[in-house]
């Protein structure tokens, strides 16, 4: 199990394939499983790298540091460690916002952008990640599961009934009991929930120094479509795929329909 010391933390990774680089950046409470149980079979052509973020998955789990700056340090600390001078970076939900985070920083190492269900705080005022979280509500109160008010924005929280969910086919494969024990881990003794939440990070000027082809993918019932439009609108070099039938883990339900996109704007 390859890990490399990053930032004074041991990060989980995974390195298949041979070509241009391509890094992958999963979500809150996923794991890097997710890219090898959807696209990661179809994909040809690339040198794939996948990683836990910190907390998540095989990698360290320290008390602090969680804010999209610890991550994105992190994220660059990797491609430094893996000696990859210059990706194409393909990042889920908040994958997506550490993609874009770093892209706006270190434009000369980014080739290309794949954003897939992405909230951007400073694009929403108001609502940014929570319009995510009012969804995970919903379908919670849909199920029978009330969610107190004092955990209504507690991510670690929400995360772990979701994933207590009779089916679990999102994480289906991914080991659900041991994503729920590591999540609850994660809510409980680190500072992820009050971290995680930080916005000052990502800005709408760190946005508008992004130099790269942005390829932005989201769900027709994906719940952060202001994300998108406010995305479309403000980054110059930017093409827009809509899923059909589509939710916030759309790459999950239609991986042939999501790798057919993303390989034909990589290869271009």
């Amino acid at each position: 199990m390859p890990k490399a010391l990053v930032n004074g933390i041991n990060m989980h990774y995974v390195q298949t394939g041979q070509g241009p680089d391509l890094v992958l950046i999963h979500g809150v409470a996923s794991n890097l499983g997710q890219w090898q149980l959807s696209i990661l079979p179809a994909l040809e052509g690339c040198r794939v790298t996948m990683y836990d973020l910190r907390g998540h998955g095989y990698s360290d789990m320290p008390p602090s540091g969680y804010t999209p700056d610890h991550m994105v340090g992190d994220f660059g600390g990797l491609m430094d460690y893996l000696a990859i001078e210059r990706a194409s970076i393909l990042g889920h939900s908040y994958g997506g916002v550490v993609a874009l985070y770093y892209a706006g920083l270190r434009p000369e190492r980014v080739d290309k952008l794949i954003i897939v269900d992405t909230g951007v705080p400073c694009l929403e005022p108001g609502r940014g990640r929570d319009a995510l979280l009012a969804r995970w509500r919903e379908t919670l109160g849909r199920e029978g599961i009330a969610v107190p008010d004092e955990k209504a924005e507690d991510v670690g929280y929400l995360m772990a009934q979701m994933l207590k969910l009779r089916g679990g086919h999102y994480w289906r494969g991914m080991g659900v009991r041991r994503a729920l024990a590591r999540m609850s881990r994660l809510s409980n003794s680190t500072s992820f929930g009050q971290e995680y939440r930080d916005t000052s990070g990502l800005t709408l000027e760190t946005i508008h120094q992004i130099q790269a082809p942005v390829l932005l993918i989201y769900g027709d019932r994906s719940p952060l479509t202001a994300s998108l439009r406010a995305l479309r609108d403000n980054l110059p070099n930017c093409r827009t795929v809509i899923v059909p039938d589509g939710g916030h883990f759309s790459l999950l339900q239609h991986p042939e329909l999501f790798v057919r996109h993303m390989e034909g704007f990589l290869q271009e």
